[in-house]
């Protein structure tokens, strides 16, 4: 199987590792998987479809696609206003289900974030750009995993987003390993 990852940070992380985290974490449950990994620390939904072309649609054809944005949009330093990021959201569904079945297209939240570390990000924020996605993926019927509410009913919030920035947002092998199980719950549906 091959699966194309996307999005920010939290793909792209490597955490210490010669590859992306969850690329990692990912093999060890399915050792048949070709991961291609095109995320981009800092994107934001607006700029991701911009380069949708460059990260998606003109790469090898893949069994599924999987992408986390959000993260970014819902900072309060570089906010990007709800509404826009729902319609960019909608944009990049529109735009992946030219060249995808929407069953093989999978939309991932962004994270929980440990408030106590995290200044520029609140559960609150990321509840609401969450449920933003997860309407996407009902209009556009995409898969969804909803990363912040499996990480908010874990109740290990602190666990999860410790990684070596230690920032309450960019998570270490805990915060993949919850990830990797999610994701590979969906690819083996």
């Amino acid at each position: 199987m091959k699966l194309l990852l996307s999005g920010d940070s939290i793909i792209v992380r490597k955490e210490g590792l010669t590859e992306p985290h969850i690329n990692y974490n990912l093999k060890k449950l399915l050792s048949n998987l070709q991961v291609i990994n095109t995320a981009v620390a800092g994107i934001n939904s607006v700029k991701f479809y911009d380069m949708i072309s460059e990260l998606v649609l003109k790469r090898e054809h893949c069994d599924k696609v999987a992408i986390l944005l959000g993260t970014n949009d819902l900072a309060a330093n570089k906010q990007v206003p709800i509404d826009q990021f729902k319609q960019k959201m909608a944009s990049i569904a529109s735009s992946l289900i030219q060249v995808y079945s929407p069953k093989d297209i999978i939309f991932i939240s962004p994270p929980a974030i440990d408030e106590l570390k995290q200044k520029y990000r609140t559960n609150y924020l990321v509840a609401l750009y969450t449920a933003a996605i997860e309407e996407v993926t009902k209009d556009y019927h995409l898969q969804f995993i909803n990363l912040y509410q499996a990480m908010i009913s874990s109740k290990e919030i602190k666990i999860l987003c410790r990684g070596l920035l230690d920032d309450g947002l960019h998570f270490g092998n805990a915060g993949y390993t919850l990830l990797a199980n999610l994701l590979f719950e969906q690819l083996t549906k």
